[in-house]
């Protein structure tokens, strides 16, 4: 019998049941900041749980539909202007989201180290931000965008949303409503099992 330690790193196991929930959740949760949010919705958190938990192609599906969903809630709710200006930031948005994506798979590791997302994500935020910056210097409307308290506030709003987010996975796997053998966690501190 040897001890083995399960930190609950790795990519989701390819169970149906946890996929469709990743899925669900991500574009769930950006669906419902978007009206609060607007144009700072936590794409980065949302960036990288997708890439952590799902493949690549429904990584980009669910943040994909979640921009979608974002535009036409701030076209159709929240008046965004009709502008060229208006849809190249979107378009930016989207773009950022997707590299944002790229660098957090980049930086996932699934070896055992503490907090294994939190390279991914500080990797999804610095790259998404300076999507947005050198758009930036291109748009109009970029003034005062980029100021440290601005940056820590949109940093702040993505951190919170992203362990919201883990803690809602892993309290429906506490109630039972989740198998808990259906994917690893993404902040398990460790179980020990013995073989």
């Amino acid at each position: 019998m040897r001890a083995s330690m399960d930190l609950g790193y790795g990519r989701l196991a390819p169970g149906p049941a946890g996929r469709s929930v990743w899925i669900v959740l991500i574009v769930t949760s950006g669906t419902c900041l978007s009206p609060f949010f607007a144009c700072v919705t936590p794409f980065a958190a949302l960036a990288t749980l997708a890439a952590v938990k799902l493949g690549r192609r429904d990584a980009i599906a669910a943040v994909g539909l979640v921009w979608l969903t974002n535009q036409a809630i701030g076209y159709g709710f929240l008046g965004y202007p009709l502008t060229w200006d208006s849809a190249a930031w979107g378009l930016t948005i989207g773009a950022s989201s997707g590299l944002a994506i790229l660098a957090a798979r980049g930086l996932y590791t699934t070896n055992p180290v503490p907090l294994p997302v939190s390279l991914p994500f500080i990797a999804a935020f610095a790259v998404f931000e300076l999507g947005l910056y050198a758009a930036g210097l291109v748009l109009p409307g970029a003034d005062g965008a980029f100021t440290a308290s601005v940056v820590g506030h949109v940093f702040l709003i993505n951190a919170v949303a992203l362990c919201g987010l883990v803690a809602v996975y892993h309290l429906a796997i506490m109630s039972g409503l989740l198998p808990r053998n259906d994917g690893p966690g993404l902040l398990t501190v460790g179980r020990v099992s013995y073989r």
